[in-house]
């Protein structure tokens, strides 16, 4: 008989220390097809974007539970702050370590091993869904999965991202705003003669983020909307000639009811003062092409809605007794900060989409990230009952 616990505890330490940046998540999608390829679910397909999908067949044809989570992860930052080497899978202090623990290798793990826990027989069809790129466009590939491979509506959409075991209901929406200066170069020793692109960019990110925290809105959920520069490059990049070309990208997170033209409205205005000097600018959404690791390339533009459950309906009220009578008595309704896939099952379909997962979210992208073994066990446990309950 299997050990569920043992085998999730196994994949996840397997899972991290195999590196899976966004479009580059071959190597982990293989070995999660292989694995479980090997625990006997009924079908199993890699899409056109490398998507992995597990299927196991109910016997009633019901709309059905869709557990997913991402394969991709960011870049581990400075190696000298990590106690372990981020991909070592390492175990101290009976807590897993490794860039991806929290977000998100540890729940795949125990979505995996949690079908050992089924019964033979299910009333209500499974599929797993393990996606890419979601790190740097979230609901893109779900979307293709659901839209394009699975072709069914579902019943609920169970996300893993990270809830300290709590049921999450909901998050603020993402945008990338892209903000080009172009001015003119000169010699650095005689700026004046020029439009220095770079300083204007400066000037500008002042005067933008001043003007946001001024009128920066507030959801009584979900918290305040926020606004951080993330990218910048400037060219020529030479010391002795002042850049002619400046680029930066903001993150915007964003609350319901907001739209494009109320986020770009503060952009607008001080690219309208900045060009009175005599710089060209341009302000938009971004908007980019993600390659992905089968080499399928999908134009993608960067604005996701948030999105809120209602924290009395059927679906969350089920999942939170389910939790609070198997898992953890005291486990609680929450909201992400950051977003997730459900931006496109919950903020643009409306299908009914709930979180659970193993870790705590404030480690996701943190040097030092890691799991506690309890939870994982926890969170077998949990996507089972979960399951179960959704039958």
């Amino acid at each position: 008989m299997v050990d569920s616990v043992k085998l999730a505890i196994e994949i996840a330490k397997d899972l991290i220390r195999t590196p899976s940046l966004s479009g580059e998540e071959k190597e982990v999608a293989y070995y999660i097809r292989d694995t479980l390829s090997n625990l006997g679910v009924d079908s199993l397909i890699i899409d056109e974007l490398g998507n992995v999908i597990a299927k196991i067949e109910g016997v009633e044809n019901k709309d059905p539970i869709i557990l997913e989570g991402h394969m991709d992860h960011v870049e581990p930052g400075n190696r000298d702050l990590w106690k372990a080497d981020p991909y070592s899978g390492k175990i101290i202090d009976n807590k897993l370590y490794g860039r991806g623990a929290v977000d998100m290798k540890s729940s795949l793990a125990s979505m995996i091993s949690s079908i050992t826990l089924l019964p033979d027989k299910i009333e209500r069809t499974v599929y797993l869904v393990f996606v890419t790129h979601e790190e740097t466009a979230e609901g893109v590939a779900f979307k293709y999965a659901l839209e394009n491979t699975i072709r069914r509506k579902p019943y609920i959409v169970i996300l893993g991202e990270a809830t300290n075991l709590n049921i999450h209901v909901g998050h603020r929406g993402r945008c990338l705003i892209e903000y080009v200066v172009q001015g003119k170069t000169a010699h650095a020793s005689m700026p004046h003669l020029g439009l220095n692109a770079l300083s204007a960019t400066s000037k500008s990110i002042v005067s933008i983020l001043e003007a946001f925290e001024k009128t920066r809105s507030y959801h009584e959920k979900l918290g305040y909307s926020t606004l951080t520069p993330t990218v910048i490059e400037c060219s020529p990049k030479v010391t002795p000639q002042i850049p002619d070309y400046c680029r930066v990208i903001f993150d915007r997170r964003i609350l319901p009811y907001e739209t494009e033209d109320t986020i770009l409205r503060i952009f607008r205005k001080v690219k309208e003062h900045i060009e009175h000097e005599g710089f060209k600018i341009r302000v938009s959404i971004l908007t980019e092409e993600l390659r992905f690791w089968t080499g399928k390339i999908v134009k993608v533009k960067d604005f996701f809605k948030s999105w809120i459950l209602d924290e009395k309906c059927m679906y969350v009220r089920k999942a939170l007794n389910t939790i609070r009578a198997h898992i953890k008595s005291g486990a609680t309704i929450g909201y992400w900060k950051f977003s997730t896939d459900g931006v496109y099952s919950a903020g643009e379909k409306g299908y009914a989409t709930i979180g659970f997962g193993p870790g705590n979210e404030d480690l996701a992208h943190q040097p030092n990230e890691h799991v506690p073994l309890k939870h994982i066990e926890k969170a077998v446990h949990g996507y089972a009952n979960l399951i179960l309950t959704f039958q």
